[in-house]
């Protein structure tokens, strides 16, 4: 009998307020970064999962991943 053990990960999830204070910037700025029609506009962004009904969080990994990529980090 084979034992198919795959190695689980966990995705943590960040709320609106997480977010504020792992980037260092607002609330307005963030959701300015998700408006194509905003002048802070960013295609890197990354784009909130929708929870329920009221309830969006950012994906953890994305949120670092996109502040490994800023050219001032």
């Amino acid at each position: 009998m084979q034992n198919n053990q795959h190695p689980t990960s966990t995705m943590c999830m960040l709320k609106l307020k997480d977010v504020i204070n792992k980037c260092q910037i607002s609330r307005s700025t963030i959701y300015d970064k998700l408006d194509q029609k905003s002048k802070r506009y960013d295609p890197d962004f990354p784009k909130p999962r929708k929870l329920g009904m009221n309830s969006v969080a950012w994906v953890e990994n994305e949120v670092e991943q996109w502040l490994k990529n800023l050219p001032y980090h």
